[in-house]
């Protein structure tokens, strides 16, 4: 089929570790260092491992070219002595940034594309949080006013 566009395609790390023995307040505290360190990623799992024990999987996507900065920062800054690491292909959809208007003001709607047509929009959350504290307003009102905001747009484009 000519003129279709595969979504770009690289390499990922998914590094994973698992802990049972962590203060849980510094896996927030991880979480915040690893994405300002320019993890992809980073999220957390419940597990059970042997003899019943709860513990936490840490799973990280990560750029190769990062791999040793942020697995040296797992070592650092949690209390795990090993990890795990894959590298996974990948594929991402393409986005676009629109600015909306709203009764609350401007909002950024993270648009993600397949084959240059939208398939996927949500606003964006900390401008969304921002006007929502800032008006004194429930944040999903500002939430649903910009996607009603986009949508509108959307359809008097499609129209015109």
């Amino acid at each position: 089929v000519s003129g279709l566009v595969s979504p770009p395609e690289d390499q990922v790390a998914v590094v994973e570790a698992t802990i049972d023995d962590m203060n849980p307040q510094i896996f927030g505290h991880f979480q915040e260092k690893a994405l300002t360190a320019g993890a992809l990623d980073v999220y957390f799992t419940p597990i059970q491992m042997k003899k019943g024990r709860p513990a936490i999987e840490l799973t990280m996507i990560c750029a190769l070219e990062q791999l040793d900065l942020l697995t040296r920062l797992v070592f650092k800054e949690t209390s795990t002595i090993g990890i795990r690491y894959t590298i996974a292909k990948r594929k991402t959809l393409e986005r676009e940034f629109q600015r909306v208007h709203t009764d609350y003001g401007d909002v950024t709607i993270k648009i993600a594309l397949l084959d240059g047509r939208p398939v996927n929009f949500v606003p964006e959350f900390e401008d969304c949080r921002r006007l929502a504290t800032d008006k004194g307003v429930p944040l999903k009102e500002v939430l649903s006013a910009a996607a009603h905001a986009y949508l509108q747009r959307k359809k008097s484009e499609d129209v015109g």
